[in-house]
């Protein structure tokens, strides 16, 4: 009896781990995310606790912007910015999420995409 409730356990534990995971990388649909190369330019502001652009009417969440304040001069709100990246392809949304890999401030660029882990090159 001990046996087949630990199997019952065991068995929904990873039922249970696998759920979380949504079936794999695609999530639920089975299908990976599609994204977009955009490039935005504006104002830095913050937007839902986070540094921000607004660009026309679309407000962009500039994703692990916040680790160069202070070691970038100028980086700061209020300063103009251009932005190149990555965001969620067809999002209707006007707040959207921006995965930064390049900013241009004060006419210098500066690469923000982070090295790839030892081993995984």
């Amino acid at each position: 009896m001990k046996r087949k409730m630990m199997v019952v356990l065991l068995a929904a534990g990873i039922a249970a781990a696998a759920m979380a995971q949504g079936w794999g990388h695609g999530g639920w649909g089975g299908q990976p995310p599609a994204f977009e190369t955009v490039t935005v330019s504006g104002s830095l502001t913050i937007a839902q606790g986070s540094i921000a652009v607004k660009d026309g009417g679309t407000v962009y969440i500039v994703g692990g912007l916040h680790r160069f304040v202070g070691f970038i001069e100028g980086l700061k709100e209020g300063a103009q910015v251009k932005l190149e990246g990555r965001t969620a392809a067809n999002s209707p949304d006007s707040t959207k999420f921006l995965m930064a890999d390049k900013m241009t401030l004060n006419g210098k660029e500066y690469e923000l995409t982070r090295p790839a882990p030892v081993g995984q090159m």
